[in-house]
């Protein structure tokens, strides 16, 4: 006797509907996750203009303190009029002139108490609490010692851009740690995936992995890179000397222009950021202030 195919038919027909839907609403989904928020900036503070050629901007958690060095007048010349300041959070100078005796201060780090600012070819190391410079490491050969960054172990790291080199400053002795043929190496910021830079001669943003030593290029035309951040969501942002800042996306390491201000003729220069407050700081080199902004998501 025959069957009727109906019933199978009407079952095949359900589970081909079904699957269909499931594979659309998985679609849907794929694609809702690629939605990328568009970050923008929002001006809050500026300090007074009495930071002279102001190059780089750190914040210390611990002291809620921001230091900034002060070239105050030529970037590469050994004048001995550079110093370094002190700001409080809402951009009121605390301290003009914290630590005096520098020639053109540029990157800072923090490690073990030491604040470590990079001085032409001099890496100097200067006593938080006692207020006093109590060491220089010499690089010879013009390095034009430029960022610097500091590891989880304290372990303190600088970028010559003159070398296209890193030196390493490791249980008080300084060594070369990585080298490439580069065009101007600036921006460092180590982290457990590695140590990514910024080359302000060939205008892109990479990784240094330390495992195989090589140096690999992640985006470009980030224009003459300066400064790096990497935020919790581990997406970057990044500055470019001229006046430009990059929020680089890391799942793809796309990215999209957050701030312009080479027409004002507004520099940007290293930069750091704050995180309880999602506040960007932003040195202006010639402009003579820090500028904070705020990060937010449209």
């Amino acid at each position: 006797m025959r069957k009727s195919l109906l019933p199978i038919v009407i079952f095949i027909s359900v589970f081909v509907v079904s699957c269909n839907n499931k594979n659309k609403a998985k679609v849907s989904e794929e694609k809702a996750e690629v939605i990328k928020l568009k970050p923008a900036l929002e001006l809050v503070w500026e300090t007074d203009s009495l930071l002279t050629t102001c190059e780089a901007v750190l914040y210390d958690k611990s002291s809620q303190t921001i230091y900034v060095s002060n070239i105050n007048n030529s970037p590469w010349e050994k004048d001995g009029n550079g110093f370094i300041s002190t700001i409080s959070l809402k951009g009121d100078i605390t301290n003009l002139k914290w630590i005096e005796g520098l020639s053109a201060p540029k990157g800072l780090g923090i490690s073990n108490g030491k604040l470590y600012v990079n001085d032409i070819d001099d890496l100097v190391e200067i006593d938080i609490v006692s207020q006093k410079i109590i060491n220089k490491y010499t690089v010879e050969n013009n390095p034009q010692l430029n960022d610097i960054t500091v590891d989880a172990d304290g372990i303190v790291y600088a970028s010559g851009s003159n070398s296209n080199t890193i030196y390493q400053i490791k249980d008080d002795i300084l060594s070369v740690f990585a080298a490439d043929s580069l065009k101007r190496l600036n921006g460092l910021l180590h982290t457990k995936e590695g140590i990514y830079y910024l080359d302000s001669g060939t205008h892109q943003f990479g990784i240094y992995d330390i495992a195989s030593k090589t140096f690999k290029k992640l985006t470009e035309d980030i224009g003459h890179g300066d400064g790096i951040y990497q935020l919790e969501n581990g997406d970057f942002i990044t500055s470019s000397w001229k006046g430009e800042l990059f929020y680089i996306h890391s799942s793809d390491w796309s990215k999209t222009p957050l701030l312009d201000t080479r027409e004002q003729a507004i520099n940007a220069a290293d930069i750091d950021f704050i995180p309880e407050t999602q506040t960007l700081l932003v040195p202006t080199f010639f402009h003579n202030k820090v500028m904070a902004y705020k990060l937010k998501f449209e």
